[in-house]
């Protein structure tokens, strides 16, 4: 190849090699493609998002804190379980029954159903809240079924290798075949 060929060849591959970009990101001409915030506008402080993220997961917490599941009634009747009572009544001193919304989680029979909304009525009506709303709705966040809920029964999701305290027997235990990651037994 003669020296003009050479050098019209390094010529083409740095004149391409600025136009595409291959020496960062800033493009054609200092402008970075990969910006996410446009220039001149001043991006969001740092951890804004996973605050938005946690006041998310905290205002859907409260909310399942009104939400009666199938586990909340003994067996497929429209009697409370002791736990929903205990639950029901800590959140009576709190406020929380009066301000919002009760959902009960359909258990397929409408008239099963019904009798369970007049019990939680009556029950929050005894409780001292004036007018509750009770329903009967898929709940935002559905609860766990049979192995599952008896894993993290112990705790707010902390998966146990035991039934210490549930009244339940768990199957098989957790984790990876009971064996724990890097100390930490059962998960």
């Amino acid at each position: 190849m003669n020296k003009r060929a050479q050098l019209a060849l390094t010529a083409i591959a740095v004149s391409s090699a600025l136009t595409i970009g291959c020496a960062g990101r800033h493009g054609i001409f200092g402008t970075d493609k990969c910006a996410d915030v446009p220039a001149g506008a001043i991006p969001e402080p740092a951890g804004t998002k996973v605050c938005e993220w946690q006041t998310e997961q905290v205002r859907n917490a409260i909310a399942d804190q009104t939400v009666y599941y199938q586990a909340d009634f003994v067996g497929g009747t429209a009697e409370l379980s002791p736990a929903a009572m205990e639950r029901l009544a800590r959140n009576s001193g709190s406020g929380l029954l009066a301000i919002q919304n009760h959902v009960i989680e359909p258990s397929g029979d409408t008239d099963l159903d019904a009798f369970r909304v007049d019990t939680v009525t009556q029950t929050l009506l005894q409780a001292g809240v004036p007018q509750p709303v009770v329903q009967v709705a898929v709940p935002a966040a559905l609860g766990l079924r049979g192995p599952q809920a008896e894993r993290v029964a112990g705790g707010f999701g902390t998966i146990r290798n035991s039934s210490a305290g549930t009244g339940a027997p768990i199957s098989r235990p957790s984790g990876l075949g009971g064996v724990g990651i890097g100390g930490f037994g059962g998960f």
